[in-house]
């Protein structure tokens, strides 16, 4: 059998898709780099966008060791750039990586300004690198 981009890739929820209108921080969910015993050491976040009418959307990550504690993820671990989605970026796909450090949960925060009817904005999350190959689905 064929050592595939499946057997070696977890997709998870990092942002549920949805119309975002309020001028707030939202926190996406969080995406456990353990799960099914996998112990990723790799994160590729892809963040789709809907119809974008207003306001600016500011993408950073957060890390914890116990799911409830956060930091801030130093750049120097953030694969290429951080996305800011604005008007312009209608119906876009935009992607950057997470290289994990100790930590075992790690989760995309939106911040909005400048929305009154806001964007539709999701994002997955891409986990690589397991401890072992397959990956374990459940």
């Amino acid at each position: 059998m064929r050592d595939t981009l499946y057997n070696k890739t977890l997709t998870r929820v990092a942002l549920p898709a949805a119309t975002r209108t309020a001028n707030a921080a939202v926190n996406g969910t969080s995406v456990d780099l353990g799960v099914f015993g996998n112990d990723f050491r790799t994160v590729m976040f892809v963040v789709q966008t809907g119809t974008v009418t207003d306001g600016s959307w500011v993408f950073t990550l957060q890390e914890s060791y116990d799911n409830s504690a956060w930091t801030a993820v130093p750049a120097t671990r953030v694969q290429g750039s951080l996305p800011t989605v604005v008007a312009a970026n209608d119906d876009t796909v935009l992607e950057f990586g997470y290289v994990p450090s100790d930590r075992q949960y790690v989760r995309v925060v939106v911040t909005s300004t400048g929305s009154t009817t806001g964007a539709a904005i999701g994002a997955v999350a891409l986990c690589s690198e397991a401890s072992s190959v397959p990956v374990a689905r459940a």
